[in-house]
């Protein structure tokens, strides 16, 4: 899975994108108008159509038919039609009509039907009964957009809340690392201790040794198949880009020869297609070397910090079944920080960003949001105080989990309580 598991995304993600390509459902619409609000009627060809101009234009995957009363529900369902959008005069009070199908149709579908029944009556309301020119009143209406700019740096529009979603796939990252190895810490030491393989080892090491070589040595098996994600990620981008400048250039000259351009004229710059796209500007405005730093502090803290406290879960019980009394109080802060993290996405800058991303069990998912936007000189202190306050819980944990890995691993047939666990870090012998 090591190898494979990029090989399985990328071919998921294709298989998505073919997929909502090609296999796209073609849908005959019938509008039922009983009040004939948009409808007419053509003697010539005895059939009712759409009386305003340019609407409800026939597509490759949606046609549309109208008349002004309905059919009755066994010919709808015999008939060739896959929907039926019904509505009276009183749509224009109550903003209200009826979509009915035989199977459910996409979001995408119908909000494209809402959207073109929308502009139509709009149409008509302003033409016919405010009698107004439709071209005048769209220039009448004023669609604004605020651009968002640092006061500190005015000449560029802020991408700050964009580079928060970029951020937050690391926090994603961080988040089901921690989760999947420091579980697989924790049974590991469960399955040891199950079958008295701890009792043997101890005699040659301290327990705390033990701990921390189980701890780091799953660590270092989790950074190994991550980085080796990143390189086949890598390479099959690498491919990725080929097959695209292949097919580009494939359309480019196709093109070239339909439209007598030369084909050195028509050949496609991958590079300058990215540079164009604004998801890429956005990406170009991280600082990737502090980035990537603070992600593998982050990625690695996180993992310590809390595969310290499912080694001690598992060193106190017998089984998997007894662990659920401590590992609530253990995950429910790191399930918090994945909430918070989705969160400073829409509001980055806001107190819960800040408070959180400097409180150890939330920081390394919270951090990652904040990151990605950057610090200047008035916030790089939070920052600092983060990093420090990590690394000072990675020192308390650690103690506290070896006090209790030390008494627990040896210990069986008992489950033990909260208060016993305290009596143990404080055991000396």
């Amino acid at each position: 899975m090591t190898f494979l598991a990029p090989v399985l995304f990328a071919g998921l993600m294709a298989a998505a994108i073919w997929v909502s390509t090609s296999d796209t459902d073609k849908h005959h619409v019938l509008v039922v108008d009983y009040a004939a609000i948009i409808t007419a009627y053509d003697s010539t060809l005895n059939k009712h159509y759409c009386r305003i101009p340019g609407k409800f234009q026939s597509t490759e995957t949606i046609t549309y038919d109208f008349r002004t009363s309905r059919p009755d529900d066994q010919d709808f369902i015999d008939g060739p039609y896959t929907l039926m959008v019904e509505f009276d005069e009183g749509i224009s009070e109550n903003l209200a009509g009826h979509l009915i199908y035989k199977k459910l149709p996409s979001i995408q579908v119908a909000q494209s039907i809402t959207r073109e029944l929308e502009s139509t009556l709009e149409m008509i309301k302003v033409t016919e009964e405010l009698e107004m020119d439709y071209e005048k009143y769209k220039r009448l209406r004023m669609p604004i957009s605020l651009v968002q700019k640092d006061i500190q740096n005015q000449d560029e529009a802020s991408t700050k809340q964009e580079q928060a979603g970029v951020g937050m796939v690391f926090s994603i990252i961080i988040f089901f690392f921690i989760f999947l190895y420091s579980a697989q810490v924790m049974r590991g030491v469960i399955e040891e201790k199950t079958n008295r393989i701890l009792e043997i080892i101890v005699s040659s090491v301290k327990p705390f040794e033990l701990m921390m070589g189980k701890i780091i040595g799953i660590g270092l098996v989790g950074l190994t198949q991550f980085f080796m994600w990143i390189g086949l990620s890598f390479v099959i981008m690498l491919i990725g880009q080929v097959v695209f400048e292949s097919g580009a250039l494939n359309s480019a000259t196709v093109q070239g020869m339909n439209t007598g351009v030369p084909e050195g004229m028509m050949q496609p710059d991958f590079y300058a297609a990215l540079a164009q796209n604004e998801v890429f500007n956005v990406i170009l405005r991280i600082n990737w070397p502090l980035m990537i730093g603070l992600f593998l502090f982050y990625f690695i803290g996180g993992y310590m910090l809390y595969g310290a406290l499912f080694a001690a879960i598992g060193a106190a019980v017998d089984n998997e079944t007894d662990t659920q009394q401590f590992m609530t109080p253990v995950m429910l802060p790191l399930f918090f920080s994945y909430f918070v993290a989705i969160m400073s996405v829409q509001n980055p800058e806001g107190q819960a960003s800040t408070i959180f991303s400097l409180v150890p069990f939330t920081a390394p998912p919270v951090m990652m949001v904040r990151i990605a936007m950057g610090f200047d000189s008035g916030t790089i202190w939070q920052l600092i105080l983060s990093i420090v306050l990590l690394i000072g819980a990675i020192v308390a944990t650690t103690w506290f989990a070896g006090k209790v890995y030390r008494v627990g691993i040896l210990m069986y047939g008992k489950k033990p309580s909260y208060k016993e666990l305290w009596k143990w870090v404080f055991y000396k012998g």
